[in-house]
């Protein structure tokens, strides 16, 4: 096993690049894709605010090369349109050119694809768009040193990474089960069973093409038709968006369809779930559902998977929503106690499905806010750095002490998100850094013999080695096929 490069299990390459092909003719996937600029009062004041959120390409691909992450799973995300059409108040203060301005500085859409998506809400087309784009898009970086391919299962993986340190592969993944139906405006004048078969006929199509997905994240931001999402808008964006529809609900009876057309192996390439952004309601439904199947079926087990995740501190899903998910719940705690986060239940539900953890790199989800605040402002750059590396092994070690024993070791990975519009660690910014974050780990571990007793024999070297490479590479050895 060549284990010299990295792989990041969810980040949107794609996703940055597609929403600037229209503005930059020469727009790519190697190169940086800064956001579009509305320069207007609001569209400044957007910018502000959003200024921990990058505006410039995070997980393009000669980023990947530079950070030798080699092996990227390409989440492709058609936008909801929850993002783009605001609640009736705030678009009538603030007019549409404004409404605009705010999406389009901060979040990276262009204004063509802003419009776009105002007069469509047809999610299978931008999905089928992305993977097009994607596709057509293979082939050597403009300085021609460098290649990106889209592979199709485990060896192919491996055959390409190995032919040359210059490649680069993608393994394409889905951020929301929406992307196979309707936005909410069509969706709701559609009959249950007419959207039942849109979706169903829309996933058996997917699992023709070229190349399916690995998995897809089921939920997201906002109502799919299918099963509850967990909240997770900043107060910021709630004042515009909403989210409330179905948020917190479990599974309805097409989102069961949905699931097992996606899961079956008879109807095709069995499609992974990835639990990330579901409800607790509908993570424990899965949860149940899961352990039943693997207990009939012991030699075709489902792994759950959660691709780019922190964990919440709380022991079980029921205490991570035994209280709402307000600013005052992650106010004074270590971890960012939402529901969106993992508890110790989940991490041993995990386990128990021999599944994988992406680790995100999104301070905003490692910490809460007073001591995400604390961290932001001490003085010394050095500091400050150290500092959030033990709120980053913090997250790690509590995912270790719900196992407690060597093998907790074996379900955790880089899930970045880079691209996903989070507010990034300050030293960690994009793909680049990613070998830095890797030494620093391991440094704070070798320097202050942190939290020892939980490595469990292993050295800091060995740990972040299955962390950055061999549990995600073992995982698609034995799943990707």
């Amino acid at each position: 096993m060549n284990s010299s490069y990295f792989i990041d299990i969810h980040c949107h390459p794609t996703m940055r690049v597609y929403h600037n092909r229209q503005q930059y003719e020469l727009a790519n996937y190697w190169e940086e894709n800064k956001n579009q600029q509305i320069d207007n009062k609001v569209g400044r004041w957007a910018s502000r605010t959003s200024s921990k959120i990058s505006k410039v390409s995070q997980s393009n691909f000669y980023n990947c090369i530079n950070g030798n992450v080699r092996v990227v799973f390409d989440s492709l995300y058609p936008v909801e349109r929850g993002f783009v059409k605001f609640r009736k108040l705030p678009q009538k203060i603030l007019g549409e050119k404004n409404i605009e301005s705010l999406v389009v500085n901060s979040a990276g859409i262009s204004i063509e694809q802003f419009n776009h998506y105002k007069a469509s809400d047809n999610y299978y087309n931008d999905l089928k768009e992305q993977y097009d784009f994607l596709i057509s898009n293979q082939g050597p970086s403009p300085c021609k040193r460098f290649q990106y391919k889209v592979v199709n299962d485990f060896n192919e993986m491996v055959q390409w990474v190995d032919q040359s340190v210059n490649h680069l592969a993608v393994i394409l993944t889905i951020e929301g089960a929406h992307s196979f139906g309707y936005g909410p405006n069509t969706a709701s004048q559609m009959k249950v069973h007419e959207l039942k078969e849109f979706m169903v006929n829309n996933i058996r199509e997917v699992k023709k093409w070229e190349f399916p997905p690995f998995f897809v994240t089921f939920a997201h931001h906002f109502w799919n038709q299918l099963c509850g999402h967990a909240p997770s808008l900043a107060l910021s964006t709630k004042v515009t968006c909403n989210q409330s529809e179905g948020i917190n609900s479990g599974f309805n009876s097409i989102g069961m369809e949905v699931l097992k057309e996606l899961l079956s192996n008879t109807n095709g390439k069995r499609i992974l779930i990835d639990t990330r952004h579901m409800s607790a309601r509908s993570r424990i439904e899965y949860f149940e559902y899961v352990k039943k199947y693997n207990n009939e079926y012991p030699n075709d087990k489902i792994p759950i998977i959660s691709s780019h995740s922190a964990v919440n501190g709380f022991e079980t899903l029921q205490d991570s929503v035994d209280k709402k998910d307000t600013v005052f719940k992650k106010k004074k705690t270590p971890f960012c106690a939402w529901s969106i986060n993992i508890s110790s239940e989940e991490v041993r539900a995990v386990h128990e499905s021999n599944g994988i953890i992406g680790v995100i790199l999104d301070k905003g989800r490692h910490s809460g806010l007073l001591l995400l605040k604390d961290i932001e402002s001490i003085p010394n750059e050095d500091n400050r750095k150290q500092a959030f590396i033990k709120l980053i092994l913090d997250n790690l070690f509590f995912f270790i002490e719900a196992i407690n024993k060597k093998s907790a070791w074996d379900i955790l990975s880089l899930g970045s998100d880079f691209d996903g519009v989070i507010t990034h660690f300050d030293d960690f910014k994009d793909m680049s850094s990613i070998p830095d974050l890797k030494k620093n780990l391991i440094n704070y571990l070798n320097k202050y013999q942190y939290k020892k007793e939980l490595w469990f024999g292993y050295s800091p070297e060995s740990i972040f080695e299955k962390i950055f490479h061999t549990n995600a590479f073992l995982f698609l050895k034995k799943h990707f096929k």
